[in-house]
């Protein structure tokens, strides 16, 4: 097992010519370079933009008899051999579907190798990146993290839109040290303001964005699980109090 982060712009280096690709859930935009494509839409269903590099495989590898249509958490074993390819791509889904340890294992028993990306935790946590009411992308179902030799998934439980005290913003928090309910949380729609002006002179660092990890073999794979409100709340906290401790976090517009 070899597991490292790294970034999507690596993969043309990484996938050789004679390499067997696979792109799981890239319907909306599949890899130019991929040969095979598995995915919930249709070959009709495509919306028509642009591949991934298209620029570096100006004609895409796949076409409509190696575009399968597939629920991909359906618990059905995919279509594919074991090791059937030498590389699989899954980009931006695995923080969408209803069962991503299926789809993980899924892609270490078809594939050698391969690159997944997820949105970071810290973007997941961070009100007004879609809208202001909403932490990360209102959408998403978990929280992605880098742990040992692989990923964690933690349910985006819907109080972490509601409290400022687990949000991540730029400037002061109310509350921001308190695990319980307070009266003050009344002044919750204050510090949104607050965290509007602020993010008009900061952000948040690029290189937070994206969680981005390259594996060989095999990667750990694992769900966070979390039941009690308390557990939640303190997972919430706990997390953030972590990402004081960042120093680049923020950077100037």
């Amino acid at each position: 097992m070899s597991v490292r982060i790294g970034t999507f712009d690596e993969l043309p280096k990484l996938i050789q010519p004679g390499h067997v690709v696979l792109d799981v859930g890239g319907g909306i935009k599949p890899l130019s370079r991929a040969n095979f494509v598995l995915d919930f839409l249709s070959w009709d269903q495509r919306t028509g933009l642009t591949p991934w590099c298209r620029d570096i495989w100006p004609e895409p590898h796949f076409s409509q008899a190696t575009w399968i249509k597939w629920d991909i958490c359906s618990r059905d074993p995919w279509p594919f051999k074991d090791k059937q390819f030498d590389f699989v791509l899954c980009k931006g889904t695995l923080e969408d579907l209803r069962d991503p340890i299926w789809v993980c294992r899924e892609m270490m028993r078809v594939s050698k190798a391969g690159y997944f990306e997820t949105p970071t935790r810290i973007i997941e946590s961070t009100p007004g990146i879609e809208r202001i009411r909403y932490c990360g992308y209102s959408h998403h179902h978990w929280l992605c993290e880098a742990v040992d030799g692989g990923i964690q998934f933690t349910f985006k439980h819907a109080q972490i839109h509601a409290y400022s005290r687990f949000h991540l913003t730029v400037g002061p928090s109310w509350l921001s040290g308190r695990r319980e309910h307070h009266a003050l949380e009344i002044l919750d729609g204050v510090d949104g303001i607050f965290s509007v002006v602020n993010r008009w002179f900061r952000r948040l660092n690029p290189k937070y964005e994206t969680l981005g990890l390259h594996w060989t073999d095999s990667f750990v794979c694992r769900e966070n699980v979390l039941v009690d409100k308390g557990d939640v709340e303190a997972n919430f906290m706990a997390f953030k109090k972590h990402c004081e401790g960042i120093p680049d976090i923020w950077v100037w517009k």
